[in-house]
C-alpha cells in the first residue's frame, strides 16, 4: 500500500509541475492607467516578476526600425571575443540602402570611408545613435562578410525565444513590410539581451567619445554620440530618474518607438511603445513615444506595490478523511504564500479564490500532504495555481481500516474478479466432468454379438437331417 501510495505522490508531483509550467503562459494580468496613450501598442513589464502590468495591441503587428538593433547587438556582444578587435568602413556597404525609397529612415553616426573603429565602438555608435553604418560593418563581420548571414542569425535567434511572429530583413531598420514583430515579442527579445554581458553598458550610456583616432578627420574631440533617448538627459523636458536606454526608433510610414528601462525603490520596469504619431492633430510636432513612457514609468512607480495576496497561513477549508484515528478530517493551507506587485486601484478582495479539494481521502495523511489546489483569478485572469497541504497528520486506524476494507470489498474491482474467475473455473470443472462421463460410459458399453456365417457342408447336413425327420414322421 505504501509503494503504491508513494507512486501515486510521485505522479501526482510531475503533474503539478506540468500544470504550473503551463499556466506561467498563460494571459498575463493587466490593469488600465488613467490617462491616454498615444502609441499604437504597448507593454509594460515588470521584470523582477516578469508580471505585465499594462498592454495595448501586444499582439499586433508592426516594423520595428532600428529597434531590430537590440537583437545584432546581443549576437555581436555573444559571438566577439574581442571587443577592441578593429574593423574598416566600407561605404559601399552603406550606400546599398541609401539609394531605396525610405533612406530617409536611417541614422548615421559620421562614421566615414576608411574610419577604422573597434567593435566596442561600433557598438556604442549602433545602440546610441542607431547607425545604419555601424550596423552594416558589425552585421558583415560576424555574418562572416554576408549582412544577410547575419540577418538569418537573428531569425534564428528569434525562434529559438519563441518570436514566432518575429521576422528580420535588414539590421538598418529601414522600412520593409516584411520586416515585422510584436510589442510582446520585441519585450522577449529586449529582455533575452538584457541578459547578454555588457549589453546594458552599452543599451544605458548617455553619451560616448570614440577613442579611435583617424588622422584625417577634423574635430576629433567634437565626435560624440548622444543617446538618442532624451529621458536620460538630465536637461532634457522629458528627463525621468531612473531611466536607461535602451533603443529609440523612426519610421516615416509609421511613427515613432522606444524601449526603455526604469527603475525605482528597488522595482525594474520595461516599457515598450511602438508606432507614436509625429504629430498632433493641429500638425504640432510631438514626442507622443517618450510622453507615454514617462507617463506609463511614473504610473507604475506610483501606484504599484508589492502585497500579499495569499498567505500560507490561511486555512482554505477542511476534507473529511476516511479511518482517521481519533480524527475524521483535516484542515488545509496554501502550501506558500503569494505575493505579487498590486495596482492600489483594484481591490484586492475581488480575487477570485477557485479551491478544488480532493476526494475519497484515506488516512494516513502527513501533514504537508498535498490534497489539493487553489487558483487564484482576477477579472477572469489567472494570477497563480498553488498547493493546498494538510496542516496537520491524521493517523491510520486498523480496526476502522480492516472493517472499511471488508465492507467495500463486495463492490471492489478484485471481487468483480473473483466471480469472474469462479464462473470461468465452474464452467471448465462443468466440461471437464461431461467429457470424463463420455469416456467412461463408451469404456463399459457390452459388446454387440458376432453372427458367424455358416458352412456349406453343414448347411446341407442340416438340411438332409430335417428331411429325414419328415419322412420318418410320414412312416408313422
Amino acid at each position: 500500500m505504501k509503494k503504491i501510495k508513494k507512486f501515486f505522490s510521485v505522479f501526482m508531483s510531475v503533474l503539478i509541475v506540468c500544470c504550473f509550467c503551463t499556466s506561467l503562459t498563460g494571459q498575463a494580468i493587466s490593469f488600465t492607467p488613467n490617462f491616454e496613450i498615444n502609441s499604437a501598442a504597448c507593454v509594460l513589464i515588470n521584470t523582477d516578476t516578469g508580471d505585465v502590468l499594462y498592454e495595448k495591441n501586444a499582439d499586433a503587428l508592426y516594423m520595428p526600425g532600428s529597434l531590430v538593433q537590440i537583437m545584432e547587438a546581443a549576437l555581436v556582444l555573444e559571438k566577439c571575443t574581442d571587443l577592441k578587435m578593429q574593423i574598416t568602413c566600407d561605404s559601399e556597404l552603406v550606400k546599398r540602402y541609401q539609394n531605396t525609397e525610405h533612406a530617409d529612415d536611417l541614422r548615421y553616426a559620421d562614421i566615414l570611408e576608411g574610419d577604422v573603429l573597434t567593435v566596442e565602438e561600433l557598438l556604442y555608435a549602433l545602440m546610441l545613435t542607431s547607425s545604419c553604418e555601424a550596423a552594416v560593418m558589425l552585421a558583415n563581420q560576424f555574418g562572416n562578410g554576408s549582412v544577410a548571414s547575419f540577418v538569418d542569425m537573428m531569425n534564428a535567434k528569434a525562434q529559438e525565444l519563441g518570436c514566432t511572429q518575429t521576422n528580420f530583413t535588414n539590421v538598418t531598420g529601414i522600412a520593409d513590410s516584411a520586416q515585422k514583430t510584436t510589442a510582446r515579442e520585441l519585450a522577449k527579445i529586449t529582455q533575452y539581451a538584457m541578459n547578454v554581458s555588457k549589453f546594458m553598458t552599452f543599451a544605458s550610456a548617455v553619451s560616448y567619445a570614440p577613442e579611435t583616432q583617424n588622422a584625417d578627420r577634423h574635430k576629433m574631440d567634437e565626435w560624440i554620440w548622444t543617446h538618442s533617448n532624451a529621458m536620460m538627459q538630465e536637461n532634457s523636458s522629458y528627463y525621468l530618474e531612473g531611466t536607461k536606454g535602451i533603443k529609440t526608433a523612426n519610421l516615416a510610414d509609421q511613427g515613432r518607438s522606444i524601449i526603455c528601462q526604469g527603475t525605482k525603490d528597488g522595482n525594474t520596469f520595461l516599457v515598450v511603445l511602438l508606432a507614436a504619431p509625429f504629430t498632433d492633430s493641429d500638425g504640432t510636432l510631438k514626442f507622443y513615444h517618450m510622453t507615454d513612457a514617462n507617463d506609463l514609468l511614473k504610473w507604475a512607480y506610483t501606484h504599484f506595490n508589492y502585497q500579499t495576496i495569499l498567505s500560507d497561513s490561511t486555512e482554505l477549508g477542511q476534507i473529511t478523511v476516511q479511518n482517521g484515528d481519533g480524527v475524521d478530517y483535516v484542515l488545509v493551507r496554501p502550501e506558500k504564500s503569494f505575493m505579487s506587485l498590486w495596482y492600489d486601484g483594484a481591490d484586492i478582495n475581488s480575487i477570485v479564490q477557485d479551491i478544488k479539494l480532493d476526494d475519497n481521502v484515506s488516512a494516513p495523511i502527513k501533514q504537508g500532504e498535498k490534497l489539493g489546489t487553489v487558483t487564484l483569478k482576477f477579472s477572469g485572469q489567472e494570477l497563480a495555481v498553488i498547493d493546498l497541504i494538510a496542516t496537520s497528520s491524521v493517523e491510520l486506524s486498523q480496526k476502522k481500516y480492516y472493517l472499511a476494507l471488508a465492507k467495500h470489498f463486495p463492490h471492489t474491482e478484485w471481487m468483480t474478479r473473483a466471480i469472474f474467475l469462479s464462473v470461468v473455473l465452474c464452467a471448465v470443472y462443468l466440461v471437464l466432468c461431461i467429457y470424463a462421463h463420455v469416456l467412461h460410459t463408451q469404456k463399459n458399453k457390452a459388446p454387440e454379438p458376432v453372427h458367424l456365417k455358416p458352412k456349406a457342408s453343414a448347411v446341407k447336413r442340416e438340411a438332409e437331417k430335417s428331411s429325414r425327420k419328415k419322412q420318418s414322421g410320414t412312416k408313422k
